[in-house]
């Protein structure tokens, strides 16, 4: 059998990716907005490792949205920076500012004010201000505290929030013979206020966090509180020393929110091939509370349930493998796959009731199973990725339904590379088969973004991005408002000291 020759290696990969970069598109006719909520990214993203791979490593992926590419560099040794400070503003009336203060005060080494402003349309606004600040009393005892006032308009919708939080980490504490690990605290305290049409609600509400791993002798348990005004969440785990290094990362126990009592089974493994290659294989449970303030974030034009239940996974079970490629004049740099099986409980669901457009908020079981491959490439001094994921998602009532404007196939593909100081990004996001919230099929979307990056001075950066530039609507529930193309200007300014 004939050898495939090296060469034609690029030109076989790019001509399977080439089907889905060279789909028809129709472009529309009106301008039609998008104001997706933003979801918390999926850690599945590995870290190349071309060679073999320590057994007990713990962080197993790095997730995208953390990518440090367009990040300054480290300071050099003896420097710091004391500010930081980023501003955008766009086409789209949006208009963001971020000033962190690294101060040389040991009580107060961190001061944070964000500001955001944005008007999609007329008659609809929303606006945020938050302060944060780190405090340290003494080795043991240091406080991070949130202050966060929000205020959006929709129509004949208004509604605001306020909250205060702090937050307490510690890494080991020693009480009475017993150890305890990896304590993380917090307390909130939330009001929020609705008006919709002239019917006004309040509702205030106390939030508790805590979570610790409790050691005595040769008993490790793993125990979370969790508590949303009048919604009570409790879990407790056994770690299982029984299977030893074959599976040392094994919790077992059970989580309630006093209407379901559920398994709570939390294991980790890395099975390390050689090579560049391996196996990982992982569950995570979630007990979890959504506070007013996240989910006033998330859904600024939509009315929020009066009633809090806490969201619940029991199922949350990942496989994947991944071969990386260590030679440098290969063009293929990783290719992987990967697996996950999930269903929660009390998941946040938009909904639309009656033709006036307005949403509002729910929670709703969900069962989802996604298969998805990961390729990397390195061609022509282009870092290539390519996400490909077949997202089957579900709301398991009656009648099991579709999750709506969730695409049964989507594809997201970027390049990057540096020209000297500019730093060049492109990202296609394309989406198939999606449904909405009365079950019609949607046009496709096929989204191509572009962005740049100059350095104009030492600690200050310029950043110009050109998003959705064919114009592709996304569509959303109700009359939410919907992105079109935009163009976007931010300023980074990061000084040494």
């Amino acid at each position: 059998m004939p050898k495939l020759k090296p060469r034609l290696l690029p030109l076989l990969l790019f001509g399977f990716a080439l089907p889905l970069l060279a789909q028809p598109q129709v472009l529309p006719s009106v301008e039609i907005r998008s104001g997706t909520p933003i979801k918390a990214p999926l850690i599945k993203k590995p870290v190349v490792f071309p060679l073999e791979v320590p057994a007990d490593s713990i962080p197993p992926r790095i997730p995208p949205v953390f990518s440090g590419r367009h990040e300054f560099a480290p300071p050099p040794s003896g420097n710091i920076r004391p500010l930081k400070l980023d501003f955008s503003t766009g086409t789209t009336a949006e208009t963001k500012l971020t000033t962190s203060w690294y101060s040389a005060s040991g009580s107060l080494p961190l001061l944070r004010l964000d500001a955001d402003l944005r008007v999609p349309a007329a008659g609809i606004s929303r606006s945020a201000l938050s302060g944060s600040v780190q405090s340290i009393f003494s080795e043991n005892l240091s406080l991070n505290h949130l202050l966060s006032w929000q205020q959006s308009k929709f129509r004949s919708f208004s509604a605001g929030a306020l909250s205060y939080s702090v937050s307490h980490r510690q890494s080991e504490l020693e009480l009475a013979g017993f150890r305890l690990s990896a304590l993380q605290t917090g307390l909130s305290l939330e009001g929020l206020e609705q008006d919709l049409a002239g019917t006004r609600s309040s509702d205030f509400a106390l939030g508790i966090r805590h979570s610790h791993l409790l050691s005595w002798r040769e008993l490790d348990l793993k125990n979370r509180l969790v508590l949303q005004d009048t919604a009570l969440g409790l879990a407790a785990q056994y770690r299982v020393p029984w299977l030893g290094k074959r599976l040392p990362e094994l919790d077992l126990g059970l989580m309630t929110d006093f209407i379901h009592v559920l398994p709570a089974l939390d294991l980790h493994k890395r099975f390390p091939l050689g090579n560049g290659r391996y196996l990982e294989l992982n569950n995570r449970t979630e007990l979890a509370s959504r506070s007013f303030q996240s989910l006033r974030e998330l859904y600024p034009w939509s009315v929020l349930p009066q009633r809090e239940r806490l969201v619940m996974t029991p199922l949350n079970l990942s496989l994947g493998g991944w071969q990386s490629f260590g030679a440098e004049a290969s063009p293929l740099r990783l290719a992987g796959l990967r697996q996950n099986l999930s269903y929660s409980y009390n998941q946040p669901q938009l909904y639309v009731r009656d033709v006036s457009g307005q949403t509002w908020l729910r929670q709703e079981d969900v069962f989802s199973c996604r298969l998805g491959g990961d390729l990397r490439l390195h061609y022509l001094g282009w870092e290539i990725a390519q996400d490909l994921s077949l997202n089957l998602e579900y709301l398991p009532d009656d009648r099991w339904r579709r999750r709506p404007f969730s695409p049964l196939l989507s594809a997201v593909t970027t390049a990057s590379r540096k020209l000297g100081e500019l730093d060049i990004l492109a990202t296609l996001d394309q989406r198939y088969w999606q449904r909405d919230e009365f079950e019609a099929q949607l046009p496709p979307v096929f989204d191509l973004s572009l962005e740049l990056r100059y350095p104009l001075r030492p600690g200050l950066a310029l950043t110009a991005s050109l998003a959705n530039i064919f114009h592709t609507p996304h569509q959303d529930f109700g009359d939410i408002p919907q992105r079109g193309r935009s163009f976007m200007i931010a300023f980074r300014y990061l000084p040494l000291r």
